[in-house]
């Protein structure tokens, strides 16, 4: 081997290490790449991420595939076949007074086409069917409901962590102001006008809002682990939230509030084909106390056998009553009675849950409402007092008590402010879930930079099919 073939080989292989260093470092960079996702994006996401929502759904395509076996019995059942049987036919004879045995080999070939078609049988079939309907789409609605809880819960948990950041940055305004009222009792001290026992005060002031800080912090912290874990999304996928839009919302008079949750809750309409299915449950066990009637008709034709019979063709009807069952039948009617009545009492439940929760979440949205307005006055207040006060206490006229009592009230104006601002927030989602309408909201205001964001950072920690479903496509 050449010299020069050697260098070749040598610059082939570090032009091949390169490139897989730079290949490394641009997914080690897209991978840590922080995104900024909106609330409507992080629904989205934990409607395709969330095992919650993926359960729900697989339930529903099982009921859809259990509709369509049953219906396929209504259709004619089409089938071919082929048989070949080889065997000895043994017999024993006599031939001059002596036994012998003879055997024959024996072959059997048919090929054969076969139709049926089932034509009556007491109307189980069709009942069966509406049963089966039913079913699927209860789990339709399941899965509606398990979607429009996981929104509800994203939101609020969103929120919650917008809420704990609110708290941190009130939290850095607090140590700030006591660090600044250190300072002028500092200067006072130095200038004679104030007492040492102010300065200390003054720094335990400055540590309690450290040590404030610092939960606060790790609130945040917490909140967005939770938020992370209703997402559904793994500890590699980076990303960071923002505020939402704001947007005014009033929701109409309780009495048409509840008219809409009535008319648009999934669970609603879920108990309602629950307790369809029960009513038809009843219908089948019914008919199993009574004679039943089967009639069906079949036509086979074998192309090829070494029978005489070419084709032939079956009508049948059969007629069965049960004498005697040790009293099953008896008891499956007895059942599909009580789960009638179960169905009933489900759905009452349903609907009594709907109401209250309707009325809490009214409630709650107007009591919100007003608290936000009375915490916006009283801190404009309790600011300007605070200001005047620490003003006061540089020119001698108060104690640092008071100027400390000052601040005190104006961080627990801010606390109830921020409180009272997410918790509108949280009121408008809540009540937005209660009337049924959440999955609308959050699929009509999930726009085009959705499938962007997604498809584009994501890539690289989110399955292919995970993505599609949590962009809607």
């Amino acid at each position: 081997m050449t010299t020069q073939s050697k260098l070749s080989e040598v610059e082939q292989m570090r032009r091949a290490v390169l490139s897989f260093a730079a290949i490394t470092i641009v997914a080690s960079l897209a991978a840590s790449q922080q995104r900024t996702l909106t609330l409507e994006e992080c629904v989205r996401i934990a409607w395709g991420e969330q095992p919650q929502v993926a359960i729900a759904e697989k339930s529903w395509r099982l009921a859809e595939e259990r509709l369509k076996s049953i219906r396929a019995n209504l259709f004619p059942q089409i089938s071919a076949g082929y048989q070949f049987r080889r065997y000895l036919s043994t017999r024993i004879g006599f031939q001059v007074g002596v036994p012998q045995v003879f055997e024959e080999p024996v072959e059997f070939k048919e090929t054969s086409l076969s139709i049926s078609q089932l034509i009556f049988d007491s109307f189980q079939t069709p009942l069966q069917i509406r049963q089966a309907k039913s079913q699927a789409n209860a789990s339709f609605h399941a899965y509606e409901r398990n979607r429009a809880d996981i929104a509800l819960q994203v939101a609020q948990q969103y929120l919650e962590v917008l809420r704990a950041r609110a708290l941190v940055r009130l939290q850095e305004r607090v140590l700030e102001r006591a660090r600044r009222l250190l300072e002028a009792a500092e200067a006072g001290y130095k200038a004679g006008t104030a007492a040492k026992l102010d300065v200390l005060r003054a720094q335990v002031q400055v540590r309690n809002a450290e040590v404030d800080l610092l939960a606060a912090k790790n609130q945040e912290r917490i909140a967005m682990l939770a938020l992370r874990n209703l997402m559904g999304v793994s500890d590699d996928f980076a990303f960071d939230i923002t505020e939402p839009a704001e947007e005014p919302y009033e929701p109409p008079s309780l009495t048409e509030c509840l008219a809409q949750a009535l008319r648009q809750r999934p669970e609603v309409k879920e108990a309602e084909y629950q307790r369809e299915s029960a009513n038809i449950a009843k219908q089948l066990a019914r008919i199993n106390t009574l004679p039943i009637v089967n009639i069906s008709g079949s036509y086979n034709r074998y192309p090829s056998t070494t029978r005489i019979t070419d084709k032939e063709w079956a009508l049948n009807l059969i007629v069965s009553y049960p004498i005697f069952d040790g009293g099953r039948v008896r008891a499956e009617l007895e059942q599909a009675k009580l789960q009638v009545e179960q169905a009933d009492l489900n759905m009452k439940r349903t609907l009594d849950n709907i109401r209250l929760q309707v009325q809490q979440s009214y409630s709650n949205w107007q009591n919100a409402k007003e608290r936000l307005s009375a915490a916006q006055e009283a801190v404009k207040e309790a600011s300007e007092t605070a200001r005047l006060t620490e003003e006061a206490y540089k020119a001698g006229a108060v104690s640092l008590i008071d100027v400390i009592n000052a601040q005190v009230a104006l961080a627990q104006a801010e606390t109830q402010e921020i409180q009272a601002r997410y918790d509108l927030l949280r009121a408008v989602y809540a009540m937005r879930h209660a009337i049924g309408e959440i999955n609308r909201y959050f699929a009509q205001t999930t726009n085009s930079k959705v499938r962007r964001k997604i498809s584009g950072g994501a890539s690289l920690l989110l399955s292919r099919k995970r993505q599609r479903m949590a962009i809607g496509e």
